[in-house]
């Protein structure tokens, strides 16, 4: 069956107009950026399916018709880290339950006495099961990433989102075609698989606690200023 969602070369159909694969992808970073630095002063704070909607349609209301929409087809997506391969997405009927489900697990945490190895643990779990189910047909790292930013901040462990978007990125030599740093979108991959395939979570650990750990300390410093004046 095609994939609605795009155009025989393989490029998403969008508001843009735009027909090359390679420039539908700079535009969408370059729009997308500019909505992640204030995105999460648009929301309400109910962490359900309807915050996740709301935070696609807001990032992504100017490249495509169907921002905030869930997926109605199947996907597959070669993986660069699990070499040409992809992950099992959740089928379209089932996005909504599944969605629920882990949305509930996490809304049903305590994060209070923690440390911050323990938070990023527990947080990176319940990010990952939430990233997995891939509800949009594109834009679901974003996405994720933009909850977990709000998430974070209404409970106490702000995350610094410009380490996010510092790191959101594959870095690529362009000589060499040599991948120097890989995508959080790849770690993300790394940390979902099924346990038979040995998932590696530490590599997403690795960056959301860098986040938390750089948002703490930017808290830190903004309330010593406020003391010092």
């Amino acid at each position: 069956m095609k994939d609605p969602y795009i155009l025989d070369n393989g490029t998403l159909i969008n508001l843009l107009g735009i027909i090359n694969y390679d420039e539908l992808n700079q535009a969408e970073r370059d729009i997308s950026y500019v909505k992640l630095l204030d995105v999460e002063k648009v929301f309400t704070k109910k962490f359900d399916i309807n915050l996740l909607r709301q935070i696609h349609g807001y990032i992504f209301e100017d490249i495509f018709e169907w921002a905030g929409k869930f997926r109605t087809v199947n996907i597959y997506k070669e993986e660069v880290v699990i070499p040409g391969l992809s992950l099992n997405y959740t089928y379209p009927e089932n996005i909504e339950k599944e969605l629920n489900r882990n949305l509930e697990d996490l809304n049903s945490c305590s994060w209070e006495n923690k440390n911050i190895n323990e938070i990023t643990t527990q947080f990176t779990k319940h990010l990952t099961k939430i990233w997995k189910v891939h509800p949009f047909r594109d834009g679901n790292t974003r996405t994720t990433l933009t909850f977990a930013n709000i998430f974070a901040k209404q409970h106490g462990f702000e995350m610094d989102m410009s380490t996010i978007l510092d790191n959101l990125g594959r870095v690529v030599d362009p000589n060499t075609g040599k991948v120097l740093r890989y995508s959080i979108r790849d770690k993300f991959v790394l940390a979902a698989l099924d346990e038979k395939d040995y998932p590696e979570p530490q590599h997403l650990e690795k960056i959301i606690k860098l986040a938390i750990s750089n948002g703490i300390n930017k808290k830190i410093n903004s309330l010593n200023e406020i003391m010092e004046k």
